[in-house]
């Protein structure tokens, strides 16, 4: 039996290996990939979990100096974002770059609302990290003419997965990365590749199964909960872009592919000597060593 799991895991492996190549050559750029620099300090990355109040509340602003830190989606939304002062910023939701002909209303109130935060509070150097499709954004790239603190570099999201000899290459390259179905995946996997060796998580929650249901009409409902907003929605359903609910499976589904992306990313951080700590104080996210953000400056000061 265990021979037979080993050749349904290489057929399986060489397949997704294949297909990613397929999706490589359709849908990545080669130029203008962000850059490799050399760091100076370990990387801390702001999810927009609850418990980053947590971090924020028993970590003194000082203890944050210690890191560059980077900001995901709509941190710019929220009050502290003004004091955190983000070097870099990661946006992935593919909503933020599509024309309002091709989103629901909720999708863009999120948008007009997020770039206005960006345009209007951004008052210090900023690396905006976009997939490449930003390129063709009309809002997007008036937002940056909009603010001269505002710079921008670009990644692939193109999904890559199947065998490491040849995923690892193309994760090298920028050409790809694990499935990018929560920011947190490109927030890494960009950290990795601007050259970081320790990168640290906080308000990595991903508590979403607890806020998950059914309603008497069989619409799985979804209440979102940010550390900006801890009382969350109230349940609404999970569109896809235009107003076509999931239904809970697929839901489920895009989590389970979260979370693996998180090993696939372990895998080929440890290729790299890469360092990756969840210093979250609350997180379901079980790949990566969990330490406190203050030994985890430790350890990185000794270093």
């Amino acid at each position: 039996m265990s021979i037979l799991l080993c050749i349904q895991s290489l057929i399986v492996g060489l397949i997704q290996t294949k297909l990613s190549a397929l999706r490589i050559l359709l849908q990545s750029n080669f130029i203008g990939i962000v850059p490799h620099e050399t760091q100076t300090k370990p990387l801390l990355i702001l999810g927009n979990g609850p418990s980053l109040n947590d971090t924020l509340k028993n970590n003194p602003a000082a203890a944050l100096q210690g890191f560059d830190l980077m900001a995901v989606n709509a941190a710019a939304c929220s009050e502290q974002f003004s004091a955190l002062q983000p070097k870099l910023y990661i946006l992935n939701a593919v909503t933020y770059f599509q024309d309002d002909s091709e989103l629901s209303p909720f999708y863009i109130q999120a948008k007009n609302d997020l770039f206005e935060a960006l345009k209007e509070k951004s008052r210090w150097n900023m690396t905006l990290l976009v997939p490449f499709r930003a390129k063709k954004s009309i809002d997007f790239q008036m937002l940056i003419k909009s603010n001269p603190n505002l710079k921008v570099s670009y990644f692939n999201q193109t999904p890559v997965e199947g065998l490491n000899f040849w995923s690892h290459r193309w994760y090298n390259l920028g050409w790809g990365m694990p499935r990018p179905h929560n920011v947190l995946i490109p927030g890494i996997m960009v950290g990795i590749r601007l050259g970081y060796k320790t990168i640290g998580i906080v308000g990595a929650d991903h508590s979403w199964l607890a806020d998950l249901s059914v309603n008497e009409n069989n619409e799985a409902l979804l209440r979102h909960v940010h550390y900006y907003a801890t009382d969350g929605t109230q349940p609404m359903k999970v569109e896809d872009r235009i107003d076509r609910p999931r239904k809970l499976h697929e839901i489920i589904h895009k989590f389970y592919l979260s979370f693996k992306g998180y090993w696939q990313i372990k895998a080929y951080a440890n290729t790299k000597q890469v360092s990756i700590i969840n210093a979250s104080s609350v997180s379901m996210i079980d790949a990566f060593d969990r330490k406190s953000l203050a030994e985890l400056l430790n350890v990185t000061e000794k270093n």
